[in-house]
């Protein structure tokens, strides 16, 4: 039993686009300094990568509520990982 009576619905808050743009720049402006930079391995710069992969993940799910393709960041960039 979760709590609820029965035939009581949930209530689930839409957000509407501009308040999944507002996050998606709240997001990028708060990690840029991991964003704009090569990608972090765990074994080399692990809090790097792990706020890397956060912040990727994050930005992945808000672009496809919206239909879209997150924009690529330097962090993408395979060829500059850290070694």
């Amino acid at each position: 039993m979760d709590g609820r009576k029965q035939g009581e619905e949930t209530m689930i808050k839409v957000k509407e686009e501009p308040e999944i743009r507002e996050r998606i720049f709240a997001i990028t402006e708060a990690n840029k300094h991991v964003l704009d930079c090569g990608p972090a391995t765990v074994m080399i710069n692990a809090p790097r990568a792990l706020m890397q992969l956060n912040a990727k993940a994050a930005l992945d799910n808000l672009y496809w509520v919206l239909g879209e393709k997150r924009p690529q960041f330097k962090c993408d960039d395979r060829t500059l990982t850290d070694r």
